[in-house]
């Protein structure tokens, strides 16, 4: 029998928002927060216990050790004064190298790729694995489907914003949009939606054309596969190609299929889509989407590949709540990281590699502090600069916007409490009923507005999720933003044209009045070049008039056509309007990329080599979405695991023939 741990987990608090509001949204209702509750008594645990015994005594206390309370004498509003000091002092404390502090191979940050890359470098027993994580273990609470929109702005969300921009976020509360990633074992792939896309087959093969070789197409394909354990028959058998069996990462269909998610599906296809396995040979058209989920349950990473593993190979430490400040550098060689662990500021050493992911936000964040950035940012931070790199820029993401809500009257799914209690109770038990599933967003949209120009790549994809008419019409800035209802539940939908290959590109900064512990200061620069808004606009309009089909008129589907408070002076459903909801009403399905940019040598924006190595220091890789040169066309959670899995290899393949050639010098020395 499984032994359940209590989690710490807590979700997003909204007692002040609904406090302060004279009409509350529907987020502020009674019974929202008596379910929430009741939803937190049967999944508020997790089965991740206390690390096993050879963790606890891996990190011993050493000279290299130090409480930073004895040492810094922190006080409380002395935030600056520590900042400073930890700049200073630490950077030029000498070390005390003891045996259990050294490691392999150490991973910053278990999430999509991190849990990859220990599970797969951990395979060679002889190599000792350090994995951190600076949240804590996944609750089972992430596990159940439905409740994916829960967990953002909870205490496994690293509540990132935006910073104010002229051309986006605009109508938000402090002109600031919500960045979600995940801060817990598993990282983002334990808080996003689990929608299993992998973008096209171009976007691979334009990586391969900027000077990457050996991430085509055809390279990466086996990783894709090698990851994968695909458990619907209808999808792995009529596209073998394309789809792998036996992987750690389970992928499949619900098994709960939401109604509305059927008539809309019905709806693209009267609009002449055709449907297709958007992961095959073709990638516009409409789809059931698979997710990353077995039978009912999320499969974040950390279970996917963690779990299976953790308890079983000693080779594997793992620690959560250790918050990695920045790597060690001598001598242009990574060495090791410091990191903050039960209330002190350790030291651990890496005799191969330190490998950061960390994900984009925060992989650039980490290297920053560590000296290796865009010099004029580091010299203006006080920070010594260790390498000249453009970390932090190349930002992209995938732009959406609020404000496309459809009425459902016949497949609303929204009930009285009594009834959800008992889908919760039935899930608990069977892991079925609509909290098994993630709603209308089971389908899937790729197509082409009149502003591409290829024969066969997408430019807009649509995601569909649970909406409510009277929050959009009360208070559209905060409509979407304080979900407090489960994706199964819902009386409108909002409908999200997301612009899949943007040309706009933004960057990232270490925070100027708190650089370490603060949140960087994050620039994505929405709609400032190309024709980015264009596309969007034209996206909105083919999506609100997707009422317009039989499919959906005959499941009562309205739109709703009151003009949005920031947007009135525009009539309704023009181009200038829907311009205007989007840069007001500004939304992101949290995809950032690139800002440790992959790339040849030649490239000036690039941080890192084909093989993943930071440029100018050595022992040292980038392994997550960071490295991406380029935004796929799709979800970014199956390519940062397919990233780590090639990764692995080539780390493993640089290690190996490191150890062949020395054993060849060697038997020449003793001949």
């Amino acid at each position: 029998m499984t032994k359940h741990y209590p989690s710490p987990f807590t979700p997003r608090d909204s007692t002040e928002m609904c406090m302060q509001t004279k009409k509350p949204l529907s987020a502020c209702h009674t019974e929202n927060f008596v379910f929430l509750r009741f939803l937190m008594h049967l999944f508020g645990y997790t089965v991740d216990g206390p690390p096993k015994s050879n963790d606890k005594h891996s990190l011993i206390e050493s000279s290299a050790t130090t409480d930073i309370r004895n040492e810094l004498h922190f006080l409380d509003g002395y935030q600056n004064l520590f900042n400073e000091m930890f700049m200073s002092v630490f950077q030029k404390k000498r070390r005390k190298r003891a045996t259990n502090d050294q490691y392999d191979f150490i991973i910053v940050g278990a999430g999509s790729a991190g849990c990859v890359v220990a599970n797969r470098l951990s395979e060679i027993k002889d190599w000792k694995i350090l994995l951190l994580e600076a949240g804590i273990e996944e609750p089972e609470f992430s596990s159940v489907p439905g409740l994916a929109s829960l967990q953002l702005g909870s205490k496994i969300d690293w509540n990132y914003t935006t910073q104010p921009d002229v051309h986006m976020c605009k109508s938000r509360p402090g002109g600031m949009c919500d960045w979600a990633r995940g801060k817990v074992m598993g990282g983002s792939s334990t808080i996003n939606y689990m929608i299993y896309t992998r973008g096209n087959m171009e976007d691979y093969n334009e990586w391969e054309r900027m000077g990457n070789t050996g991430w085509g197409y055809d390279d990466i394909l086996y990783y894709f596969k090698k990851s994968e354990d695909n458990e619907d028959p209808e999808i792995y058998k009529k596209n073998k190609k394309y789809h792998g069996k036996g992987g750690y990462l389970t992928v499949e269909w619900f098994p709960y299929v939401d109604h509305t998610a059927v008539a809309l599906i019905k709806a693209w296809k009267e609009k002449g889509l055709p449907y297709v396995d958007v992961n095959a040979e073709n990638q516009i058209g409409v789809t059931h989407l698979q997710s990353t989920a077995r039978h009912g349950e999320r499969m974040s990473t950390n279970k996917a590949f963690i779990r299976p593993i953790r308890k079983k190979r000693k080779n594997l430490t793992v620690l959560t709540d250790a918050h990695v400040t920045r790597v060690l550098i001598e001598n242009k060689r990574a060495v090791g990281v410091e990191f903050l662990y039960k209330n002190q500021l350790r030291t651990v050493f890496a005799r191969k590699e330190v490998i950061l992911s960390a994900g984009s936000l925060n992989s650039p964040k980490i290297l920053m502090l560590s000296g290796i950035g865009p010099k004029k940012h580091l010299e203006m931070m006080n920070i010594k600069v260790v390498k000249n790199l453009a970390v932090g820029r190349n930002l992209q993401d995938h732009v959406t916007s609020d404000g496309i809500v459809i009425r459902v009257k016949k497949t609303a799914t929204d009930k009285p409490l009594k009834e959800k209690k008992e889908d919760a109770i039935l899930y608990k038990k069977k892991r079925k009923g609509p909290l098994a599933a993630t709603g209308p967003l089971q389908c899937g949209v790729f197509l082409q507005t009149k502003y591409e120009d290829s024969h066969d790549l997408p430019d807009i994809n649509y995601a569909f999720d649970n909406g409510n008419a009277k929050d959009w019409i009360l208070d559209p800035a905060n409509a979407t933003k304080f979900a407090m209802s489960p994706i199964s539940y819902y009386e409108a939908i909002n409908v999200r044209p997301i612009l899949l290959k943007p040309k706009s590109r933004g960057y990232i900064l270490l925070n100027q009045t708190d650089p370490v512990w603060g949140q960087p200061l994050i620039y994505p620069r929405f709609f400032t070049k190309g024709n980015d808004l264009q596309v969007l606009v034209e996206g909105m309009k083919i999506g609100a008039n997707l009422v317009n089909t039989e499919a959906m008129r005959k499941i009562g589907a309205m739109l709703v056509d009151v003009p949005a408070k920031a947007c009135k002076e525009y009539k309704f459903g023009t181009d200038e309007y829907w311009a205007c909801i989007a840069m007001e009403y500004t939304a992101t399905i949290y995809h950032p990329v690139g800002t440790c940019k992959m790339g040849p040598e030649y490239d000036e924006e690039a941080v890192v080599d084909p093989e993943l190595r930071v440029y100018g220091v050595a022992g040292l890789r980038v392994v997550d979405a960071s490295i991406m040169p380029t935004i796929v066309r799709g979800n970014t959670n199956a390519p940062t695991i397919m990233i780590a899995e090639k990764a692995s290899d080539m780390i493993k393949d640089q290690w190996h023939q490191l150890h062949e050639n020395e054993n060849v010098i060697n038997d020449h020395e003793d001949a």
